[in-house]
């Protein structure tokens, strides 16, 4: 079992946008791809904790972004269990290299065991104790609350594909990060990137739901030149909110 997990990544053609950049949604695939191998590694999968009546549900995921790759270039994607104050919740890190060793990318998680026989989420250091973790972090964050939108600049309403669902038959976390991007105006888009994205899941999407997304925007100081949007998306049809999201973009 390998405390710290490496493997190495080439962006393909579908993951570079028309500026030769790697997409933000690409790194999202880097990250979970790796989170999943490790996972495997460690016997921590989903199909290996399934077999256990246990599941891992993911509850907060920030990601900070210091520079965009390229086209062909080498990238070593990291990640390792990070040290928890509490039993309850696994944090997992993360970091993105480039061929010169400079960090590309560096990101935190922190997920819940969940029992579906018992319906109630449980510790996974009682089942899971004997698993490598380091103290050492790749950013300093504490998951803070995220605030909801005060006011809606911008609205987009999707319907849930069958190609948006995991392993779990729910929507795939990172969909809800292209939902989020698919509701920005065309106008920021092409002038601004995410630097930072933070993203608070509360609730579950199902095929054929119906969700909405609803995002406040507003300007930084002139000095940063950029914007913030503060987003939710929620079901449609009761209202439920699904995600809290925060995320950050400078001037490309």
């Amino acid at each position: 079992m390998k405390e710290i997990y490496e493997m190495q990544v080439k962006p393909r053609a579908l993951d570079i946008t028309v500026d030769e950049e790697v997409r933000f949604t690409a790194i999202v695939d880097y990250l979970q791809l790796i989170a999943y191998e490790h996972a495997y590694n460690l016997e921590l999968s989903f199909q290996q904790t399934f077999k256990k009546n246990l599941t891992w549900y993911l509850l907060r995921n920030y990601i900070e972004m210091h520079k965009y790759p390229k086209l062909n270039d080498l990238l070593t994607v990291r990640s390792w269990v990070a040290h928890s104050e509490s039993d309850m919740y696994s944090l997992r890190d993360f970091q993105i290299l480039d061929e010169s060793g400079k960090l590309v990318c560096s990101a935190t998680t922190s997920w819940i065991l969940y029992h579906f026989i018992k319906k109630r989420p449980v510790s996974y250091i009682a089942h899971f104790s004997d698993r490598p973790f380091r103290h050492e972090r790749s950013v300093v964050y504490d998951f803070p609350k995220l605030e909801l939108p005060e006011k809606i600049d911008e609205k987009v309403e999707l319907t849930v594909r069958r190609s948006d669902l995991d392993l779990n038959k729910h929507v795939n976390n990172r969909v809800y990060l292209e939902w989020v991007i698919e509701s920005m105006p065309k106008k920021y888009i092409e002038k601004y990137r995410i630097s930072k994205f933070e993203i608070s899941f509360k609730g579950q999407a199902f095929h054929k739901d119906k969700v909405l997304v609803e995002t406040e925007i507003k300007k930084l100081a002139k000095k940063e030149d950029g914007i913030v949007a503060i987003s939710k998306i929620s079901k449609m049809k009761k209202g439920e909110l699904l995600t809290k999201v925060k995320s950050y973009w400078k001037s490309i």
